[in-house]
């Protein structure tokens, strides 16, 4: 059973956090760090497969080669990437001052940026706001607020989550995120822009956490599809202290609880995502079921969720179904066109677009128009092509969207 607590990161024992501002966005705090109480723990981390990697990443995946992190530090405003050489001395600048302030190894330090590409960080603003955040660390439950509100950008609300779960064992153990991103997302991560930050009180080793981190990922964060633009900088980052004093979880003894109460964790934070779109006025959820193979069911449901045709009908509340059936077609995924099936629900009901291959009535499909007021709108797929299901959450494309994305910069 999972149970929700009502909290951030700091609901596990032996991680502190605090977010203050450093002066490098406009406003609102910009500077987040989380301390593990018990040094160096087990760590794992996911990261982008876009080509061009903000150095921070470069940084905190050879930190990671040891699969031991005792503190990540992140600043927003500026990701640090396609900055070349200084880019990199600042990357592992930051985490050398914040080891330096911990007493910790340079190499135990994780490093994240987001934010405008191609700037230099302003390090003397940075460097004090290590000094700042440092002495602001606690384990109250406004430092897990702060500390989710310094990781944003485009944001609208800050995300965090917390659960409790019991393992296999009968160990309760809390699992724990805070998250960003609105914008640029479209994530391929691999052992997002969007930053997650995962902590628990499990023990479990370097290896198992790694494994278990890329199932999560690849049901949750690989699932969002906010605008087809992969970024140079998703992140995420999970460390474990090992404080619930479980039987200690390995690759050859795996936990399906805890597996659980991770893909919890990291499914909330990827719908939270998808919620606060840059611009957004609807959540789309796509349902798809009976794909001949899980890959297909995946690749099925982000094509759907992140076809731009698709998300303007959401947003013109317009039940052309005609664009769903053209994003699978285009998929490459298997399936008759002849025994597809397509429905949109709603908190207001649900209507058949789609049945078996036939197209319902007009004044069916007209019906469609009043469930689409809803702010959040499932379209649920069946393929008849086997019995492979998944979900992908994206939002509608707005006017606000173009707004927001035509001034980033200035």
């Amino acid at each position: 059973m999972i149970t929700v607590l009502d909290g951030g990161i700091t609901e596990v024992p032996g991680f502190r956090t605090a977010g203050v501002r450093a002066g490098i966005k406009r406003r609102g705090p910009d500077l987040m760090l989380i301390v593990s109480e018990d040094g160096p723990v087990p760590a794992a981390g996911a990261f982008t497969t876009n080509l061009v990697k903000g150095a921070p990443l470069i940084v905190t995946k050879e930190h990671l080669k040891k699969g031991r992190l005792g503190a990540v530090v992140t600043n927003s405003g500026i990701s640090n990437a396609y900055t070349g050489a200084r880019g990199m001395r600042d990357a592992y600048r930051m985490a050398q001052v914040t080891a330096r302030l911990l007493k910790l190894r340079a190499a135990n330090i994780g490093v994240a940026s987001t934010g405008i590409i191609g700037r230099y960080l302003p390090m003397r603003k940075i460097e004090a706001g290590i000094r700042a955040v440092v002495k602001e660390l606690s384990n109250s439950r406004e430092a897990s607020l702060n500390a989710a509100k310094a990781i944003m950008t485009t944001d609208t609300n800050p995300k965090e989550i917390a659960v409790r779960v019991d393992l296999e064992d009968g160990t309760p153990v809390t699992i724990a995120g805070i998250a960003k991103g609105a914008g640029m997302i479209y994530p391929d991560l691999k052992t997002a822009t969007m930053l997650a930050f995962i902590v628990t009180d499990a023990a479990i080793t370097s290896d198992a956490l790694r494994d278990a981190l890329q199932r999560a990922v690849d049901q949750s964060f690989n699932m969002i599809n906010i605008d087809n633009d992969r970024s140079t900088s998703d992140m995420v980052l999970v460390l474990a202290n090992g404080r619930a004093k479980n039987r200690r979880i390995t690759l050859e003894r795996r936990d399906k609880q805890f597996q659980a109460g991770l893909d919890c964790v990291l499914t909330e934070l990827a719908w939270m995502m998808a919620r606060d779109g840059e611009g957004a006025s609807h959540l789309i959820e796509v349902q798809v079921k009976n794909a001949g193979n899980v890959d297909d069911a995946r690749c099925a449901a982000r094509t759907v969720a992140g076809s731009n045709l698709v998300k303007a009908a959401v947003f013109g509340r317009d039940p052309n179904w005609g664009r769903i059936v053209a994003a699978l077609g285009r998929s490459g995924i298997s399936f008759n066109p002849a025994r597809l099936s397509l429905e949109l629900v709603s908190e207001r009901g649900r209507v058949d677009l789609v049945k078996r291959g036939k197209p319902m009535p007009n004044r069916v499909v007209e019906r469609a128009r009043d469930l689409m007021r809803s702010k959040e709108i499932e379209i649920h797929v069946d393929l008849a092509a086997g019995k492979a299901c998944a979900t992908a959450w994206g939002c509608d494309l707005t006017y606000d969207y173009v707004k927001i994305n035509s001034r980033y910069t200035t």
